[in-house]
């Protein structure tokens, strides 16, 4: 299950990793980090599949049959595989919550820097190359035994900003690299150097003044600093997936004093915003109060329309910055939720994989199938039930349409009355796959609503 969630982020980053030049150890320490992140969601369905295919194999091979014809109740067959559980639902909490953090740490900061990575450097005939910052390279054609001798070369410096104004063209060049592959030097042959002349005054724009220069042969350097990869594990970011349920509970505690603050600082600042009731009538600091009702009367009718027009513009202004305001306060509390979102999943994880648990070694003993058959397909549909609202409640709660704390739990609570309802059918040897026992259930349900008829 591991292998199989590494592929899925692999097709999801594979731009950001293929075609960089990238050392083969930096992939396969992403990868090694990626395995530890994807263990909550390949833990459960392992705990279902492993599960459902152990009883299974005991009801295939009537071994089930045999330990309970010798008084051996479900229950107690399935006490050792409790046990095991009770150890890999803790394990799954430390896990989760030391050695997890840390592997998203390092693999959300390795790909992010793989990312940064500028591509190897190669030079397309016929096609402008931006690979090198602040200048742009085309070539008509390359030759040599190395690809190093190129044709009717154009090099445009961008290096001031102000587009197109620097070009040099050559007939042709030599490229290598120097410096212990820190720069490339490019030997110019036949070639002219153009510049516009950036002119001030308005005649000398009118006569588009420039600066042409010709050159038997000019040595051109480029650094390639850029391409060094340096180090790929270097941490410049963290978040809420980087955080274990201490460092979770400290980081909320402190977003939610700079929300409180600043809505502190919100309110002061607009406690007098509208309050026209007085105002500075001279320099020394005097006030005067003015009558709120007719406002406008007290104006200067020569100031008046100027006074409605900058009201409008103050309101208006105000109005942007409230919502601007509006959208801190939400972002915000987004953040906050976040972070108790993820401080439930550290326990969320270790319970879900003691439902699942019950969930597929009854369903083992009532379908008694084993092998990668049935179990299969059986484990996917659960886990796919229980991934889908796992997924839809935790982007409920991250929209904050649901508390955190119960949109974490609310796929468990949904899940633990299945399991208690299935191990019950097994342990009562209930047929539960066949019409029969279905028939069954129907009559029983029916015969209540006619009873309450009568």
């Amino acid at each position: 299950m591991v292998f199989l969630f590494i592929m899925q982020l692999v097709w999801k980053y594979i731009d950001d990793i293929a075609g960089k030049g990238i050392e083969w150890y930096y992939v396969v320490e992403l990868l090694f980090f990626w395995s530890a992140g994807v263990i909550p969601m390949a833990l459960p369905i392992a705990v279902l599949l492993s599960s459902l295919m152990t009883i299974g194999n005991f009801g295939e091979n009537y071994e089930l049959a045999a330990m309970k014809s010798a008084g051996v109740s479900l229950f107690r067959i399935m006490r050792p595989m409790f046990g095991v559980m009770i150890f890999v639902a803790i394990g799954a909490f430390y896990f989760s919550n030391y050695v997890i953090p840390v592997a998203n740490l390092k693999a959300i900061n390795l790909i992010h820097n793989m990312s940064q990575q500028k591509p190897t450097f190669n030079i397309v005939p016929g096609a402008f190359y931006g690979g090198i910052s602040n200048f742009s390279l085309k070539v008509g054609s390359k030759g040599g035994e190395h690809q190093e001798i190129l044709q009717d070369i154009f090099i445009y410096d961008h290096r001031d900003n102000t587009g197109n104004n620097k070009v040099t063209v050559a007939k042709e060049g030599e490229m290598r690299i120097i410096g212990n592959n820190e720069y490339l030097e490019l030997t110019l042959k036949d070639g002219h150097s153009y510049e516009d002349v950036k002119a001030t005054r308005r005649d000398e724009r009118q006569r588009k003044p420039f600066i042409k220069s010709s050159f038997e042969k000019s040595i051109v350097r480029f650094s390639l600093q850029e391409f060094q990869s340096g180090d790929l594990r270097e941490n410049n970011m963290k978040n809420f997936f980087m955080y274990n349920t201490t460092q979770l509970m400290a980081e909320a505690d402190s977003i939610y004093k700079d929300y409180n603050n600043r809505k502190t600082e919100f309110a002061n600042y607009f406690a007098d915003k509208y309050s026209f009731r007085r105002i500075n009538s001279d320099s020394a600091g005097a006030y005067t109060q003015i009558d709120t009702e007719n406002f406008i009367q007290s104006v200067p009718k020569t100031y008046q329309k100027r006074a409605i027009q900058n009201a409008l513009r103050m309101a208006r202004g105000n109005r942007e910055y409230l919502i601007n305001t509006i959208n801190e306060y939400k972002w915000r509390k987004e953040l906050h939720a976040r972070h108790y979102l993820e401080w439930h999943k550290k326990f969320a994880l270790s319970v879900s994989c003691i439902i699942l648990f019950f969930i597929g070694a009854p369903l083992g003993a009532i379908i008694r199938k084993g092998g990668l058959g049935m179990p299969v397909v059986v484990s996917v549909v659960i886990f796919l039930i229980f991934h889908i609202l796992n997924m839809m409640f935790d982007k409920m709660g991250r929209q904050l349409a649901l508390e955190p704390w119960l949109a974490i739990w609310l796929p468990s609570m949904i899940l633990a009355p299945a399991g208690i309802f299935l191990t019950q059918r097994a342990a009562s040897d209930s047929g539960l796959m066949s019409a029969e026992a279905w028939k069954n259930i129907f009559k029983k349900i029916t015969s209540r609503f006619k009873k309450q008829e009568e």
